[in-house]
This record gives C-alpha cells, sequence and structure tokens, in this order.
C-alpha cells in the first residue's frame, strides 16, 4: 500500500502541555498536514467531529478524570476509520492513566523521549491511517535494557505518588493496612534503585523518575 498524501490528511493533535502541542502541530503543518489541536479530552472530542480527521494524536494523561484512554476507545468505536496515535511520556501505559485497557490495539504507541525526527511521528500518523502492525513500544526495545522494570501493581502505585497520594490514601485505594503499603513501597524503591537511607527522599525521587519516563511495566 503506498504512503498517503500528507497534503491531503488531517490531524488532530490532543495534549494537555501546550509546548508539546506546538512542536507537533507545527512540525505536521510544515509537512503539509492540516492540524487542529485540543488541550482536553472534550476537546479532541468536538474537534474530531468537526473536522473528521484521518487520524488522531493523543496524550494519556490529561491531569483529569477523562483519559486519553477515554478518547481513544470512544473514537475506535464511534469513528473506526481514524488512525490512531498515542504520544506520551511513558514507556508503558500503566504508568500514566488507571485504565490502560481502555487503549484499542490498533494504535501505534511513541514515546517523547524517543523520537529522534519527524519522520518517525509522520511514519507512525502513516502506520496508524494504513492499520499498518505496529511495533511493540513504537521504539527500540534495546534502549529498554538498562530502564527499571515495575509490576502492574507497583505503577499503579508510582502513579497515584505522583497524583499526590498519601499513604494512607494509597492503603484506603488498595483495600489493604498502612504497614502494608509502606511494604509496597519500599519494594517499589528497591525496584527503581532509589536510596532510601535517612537522608534521601525516595517519594520524590520515583516521582522525578516517573516524570521523565524513565520506568517501564513488565
Amino acid at each position: 500500500m503506498s504512503a498517503p498524501d500528507a497534503r491531503s490528511l488531517r490531524v488532530v493533535v490532543a495534549d494537555d502541555d501546550a509546548f508539546t502541542i506546538s512542536l507537533v502541530a507545527g512540525a505536521l503543518e510544515s509537512s503539509g498536514y492540516k492540524v487542529t489541536t485540543a488541550t482536553t479530552v472534550e476537546a479532541a472530542l468536538t474537534a474530531v467531529v468537526q473536522t473528521d480527521p484521518h487520524a488522531l494524536i493523543s496524550d494519556l494523561n490529561f491531569g483529569t478524570a477523562r483519559t486519553g484512554a477515554d478518547l481513544l476507545a470512544k473514537v475506535a468505536t464511534e469513528f473506526p476509520w481514524i488512525g490512531l496515535v498515542v504520544l506520551t511520556s511513558h514507556r508503558s501505559p500503566e504508568l500514566a492513566v488507571p485504565n490502560p485497557q481502555l487503549i484499542p490495539e490498533s494504535v501505534v504507541y511513541l514515546v517523547k523521549s524517543r523520537l529522534g525526527a519527524i519522520d518517525e511521528l509522520r511514519d507512525a500518523v502513516e502506520r496508524a491511517i494504513s492499520g499498518a502492525q505496529q511495533t511493540e513500544d513504537g521504539g527500540n526495545d534495546a534502549d529498554d535494557d538498562d530502564v527499571p522494570v515495575v509490576t502492574a501493581a507497583q505503577a499503579e502505585v508510582l502513579r497515584m505518588l505522583a497524583e499526590g497520594a498519601s499513604t494512607k490514601a494509597l492503603a484506603d485505594h488498595r483495600g489493604t493496612s498502612v504497614r502494608a503499603v509502606e511494604t509496597m513501597l519500599h519494594r517499589l524503591f528497591d525496584a527503581l534503585g532509589i536510596d532510601t537511607s535517612d537522608a534521601a527522599n525516595p517519594r520524590v525521587a520515583a516521582v522525578r523518575m516517573w516524570q521523565r519516563g524513565e520506568i517501564r511495566v513488565r
């Protein structure tokens, strides 16, 4: 199948970060794509309805109750002809949102820190539109050799830490004791290779690693 002509393609780019929106939209527009941007799930859905795009590029974490997973699932159900691309800071969706199971299997998954050139983004859009088989994680697995690995349960705890959850809140959410959560946190910090001495602040260090996308899920 021949690659689609960018000059005739409409793309919606959804991300709550203005800098990312500017970079991605500018790069695609310079290649001839017609781009509509949105900073919320609701605005992205409106843009999809109004512009009937060939592809949707979406972040996962919008900092709100509705996530990119909700957005992608709805678009996949109601507009199955639209190509879907995830562009996120996290190597594993479990680290970004509480409902990663909603993300359609057909998405092309890209990690922001691993994008080396605009050609990779254009290629992802073209693969999503054409339905070409997606490669795992949208990148080179060799790059993950030195990246700490956590379990899905640890990923949920880490994501909640990043949202400001206390140990008590984590215990309530998991239906367990504070002591059990403290043990889980210690194991999480060990998995991340974080200093847990009295002079360190492992929670802050863990959240910084999460923010930089330096973790993946087993």
